[in-house]
């Protein structure tokens, strides 16, 4: 890759003006539906490649990592593995469902590589797509050196009692799809106590509780809540998330302390 071409990808504000595809878009779906839902989160990162791979990993580990979609011993940054081909004009796309995180990412493999020995975590060859940006990537802590990862992936998703992740690619290698399950045994249901699932479904819409849910998710790691960071969670406005917690509230699923602007809620 022109060296230009690495200034601009590692320290322009917006690098996705000069170079299509270079940004991360991410996609966050609140129900069991998915796709056929209405209720979904979208946010895309953007800046110097190597901040938008740190505002999404901080992303996940604030506002996903609790569910325990995946949970991961130790540092984010040691559990990635840098890929992107930047002469794709595609972003990488990470899609997380109820059960699993998705990562979706152009192109696949290259064809040197055995997808079988890469899903064990057997990669001998050492033949970067993007060696200089692995390189930078490495200096940072943003990538494992040599051929480390998926073999540290796989250990740690072992030692969580997760399943291994899987791998899909098409016949071409245009794409590869990297899927992370959640941990067997956990049901993101089981934070709402019987009553507090008939209280709520008796005076809620299903996208209502789809969204308190997520809420009810990070307070299984954090002590409150406010509306602003309740909006930032659900991505929707202020107003509507403080309306949304106020309901919870009087629905008893939810208590509040504090006045107007300090107002925090917490779990019951």
């Amino acid at each position: 890759m022109d060296i230009r071409n690495i200034g601009v990808l590692m320290f322009a504000e917006h690098p996705e003006k000069f170079i299509p595809g270079s940004y991360i878009e991410l996609i966050r779906f609140n129900t069991k539906e998915a796709e056929a839902s209405d209720d979904f989160i979208e946010k895309t990162f953007t800046g110097p490649i190597w901040k938008q791979v740190q505002d999404a990993l901080d992303y996940i580990n604030t506002n996903v990592i609790e569910e325990k979609v995946v949970k991961l011993q130790g540092q984010a940054e040691s559990e990635r593995f840098f890929h992107k081909s930047y002469r794709e004009q595609e972003p990488v796309e990470i899609r997380i469902y109820v059960d699993s995180i998705q990562i979706l990412n152009y192109p696949g493999l290259a064809k040197w590589i055995n997808l079988e020995r890469f899903a064990e975590g057997r990669i001998k060859g050492r033949k970067y797509r993007n060696r200089r940006i692995g390189e930078l990537f490495k200096e940072i802590d943003l990538s494992e050196k040599k051929g480390t990862g998926i073999p540290k992936i796989l250990r740690e998703l072992k030692k969580n009692g997760s399943p291994g992740p899987e791998f899909d690619m098409d016949d071409d290698r245009t794409y590869l799809n990297t899927i992370i399950h959640i941990r067997d045994g956990f049901d993101k249901n089981e934070i709402m106590s019987e009553s507090m699932s008939k209280s709520m479904s008796e005076s809620m819409s299903e996208l209502e509780i789809a969204r308190i849910q997520v809420i009810l998710q990070y307070l299984t790691v954090h002590d409150t809540i406010n509306s602003a960071k309740a909006a930032e969670l659900l991505d929707v406005e202020k107003k509507t998330a403080s309306r949304l917690l106020s309901k919870a509230e009087k629905v008893e699923v939810l208590i509040s302390k504090g006045k107007t602007k300090d107002k925090v809620y917490m779990k019951k």
